[in-house]
């Protein structure tokens, strides 16, 4: 649940349709790849259901897109919603991420760091929209990382 263990790079290659040597700085989360690979398809998404991805397939053309505010990660009972600067995990843990991803700033509970407060209260407002404790909690094997494993 560290940033080393997901801030990862996408890499794109798609001659002639990607631009070569393109960099984007765009946040994407696994939930993004599904809306993606539908609109590649040209397949329409659901109109009834919450999709929680958005599409990256305009950045991958080399267009603006509609980069996302932030990031949401979990593994098992463990999640947490990240922006550039900060990341607000499901125990209301908030993080400096200035220095990520080789180290993460716990900030205090009761900071009075103006920047802080407003990322916490923004992070906050994603991780209530998603709900991720709402759902089927996965046990796991108590390590947090398999759900079902049978024990040896």
């Amino acid at each position: 649940m560290l940033e080393g263990g997901s801030r990862v790079p996408l890499i794109v290659n798609w001659p002639g349709v990607t631009p070569a040597g393109t960099v984007s700085s765009d946040l994407i989360d696994l939930s993004d790849f599904f809306p993606t690979l539908a609109a590649l398809a040209g397949a329409k998404l659901p109109a009834n259901k919450v999709i929680d991805g958005r599409s990256f397939l305009p950045q991958v053309r080399g267009e603006a897109g509609q980069p996302r505010d932030w990031v949401f990660v979990q593994l098992a009972r463990m999640w947490y919603v990240a922006d550039r600067n900060w990341k607000l995990t499901q125990a209301g843990e908030l993080f400096d991420l200035s220095d990520a991803p080789f180290t993460e700033k716990l900030v205090a509970g009761a900071t009075k760091d103006a920047s802080a407060i407003a990322a916490r209260k923004r992070l906050q407002a994603a991780l209530d929209k998603l709900n991720p404790a709402g759902g089927i909690l996965d046990d796991g094997d108590g390590t947090g990382r398999h759900a079902n494993r049978k024990k040896k």
